[in-house]
């Protein structure tokens, strides 16, 4: 992982606690957010054993963790030894779910339900099922987005219910910023489902605009992202609400 900058660093001083601060105060749940992967395997993050530690207190010291994304995938690692699996490509877009089996924490949902992914590594219903998950929301397109573990203490996620309507022009932005400075080979593909008509024909022109830049050597215009949000996105902050309501009565 990258270091943080100035800035970073004391934003969170002034505005986050410790750890050692946080198993003093106590808390009743913990969310566990996702993170863009630098390494091929999770043991061989930055990140990898503090984790560790959070969720080791976690487990004893809450009712419930809930998991986004790759947090997902290193619970599951960590207590079920199961490794994630690479994708051939980004999964990365806006899709619909089916409702597998009934819960709780869908109660008040209203199938097919909406959510965003963005991961480049995945586990299946197999996966899940083999370590005794069960799955509640699935896409035929997406594969898995929600499941909770064999005692319910974990809520799983694939998806990111919790992103606001740029955060995936945010990655896409970031992925073409990662193709100028030489860290990835390909251009980026669009995130799927979700840019209007209007939007892509803005960035085919980038595009071409970007690559005759990083091959002069100098720097492209930034991308104006009012122009390119999507005026009529698909509502996945709605159905996220409702389960994370859910979760917090069943608290």
């Amino acid at each position: 992982a990258s270091a943080r900058g100035d800035d970073a660093r004391d934003h969170i001083s002034r505005h986050y606690p410790t750890f050692s601060e946080i198993r003093q105060i106590g808390l009743d749940a913990l969310i566990v957010t996702g993170a863009n992967p630098a390494q091929h395997l999770l043991s061989e993050e930055s990140f990898w054993q503090g984790l560790g530690e959070v969720l080791d207190w976690a487990r004893e010291e809450t009712r419930s963790v809930m998991c986004s994304c790759l947090a997902t995938h290193a619970v599951i690692e960590k207590y079920e030894g199961l490794v994630r699996t690479r994708l051939p490509d980004k999964r990365w877009g806006v899709y619909e779910h089916l409702v597998v089996m009934p819960h709780s924490l869908l109660d008040g949902l209203t199938s097919p339900v909406t959510a965003p992914h963005s991961h480049w590594y995945d586990m299946d219903r197999a996966d899940f099922e083999s370590v005794g998950a069960r799955v509640l929301l699935e896409s035929e397109e997406a594969g898995v987005h929600m499941a909770v573990s064999e005692d319910e203490f974990f809520v799983f996620f694939q998806g990111h219910p919790e992103y606001d309507r740029v955060s995936l022009l945010k990655e896409y932005r970031r992925e073409l910023g990662r193709f100028y400075s030489g860290e990835r080979e390909e251009y980026p593909p669009l995130p799927e489902h979700y840019f209007d008509e209007r939007a892509v024909a803005r960035l085919e022109d980038y595009r071409r605009i970007l690559m005759e830049a990083k091959t002069e050597d100098r720097l492209p215009p930034p991308l104006d992202e009012e122009q390119l949000l999507p005026r009529h996105a698909p509502d996945w902050n709605s159905p996220g609400q409702i389960i994370y309501r859910n979760w917090l009565a069943r608290l």
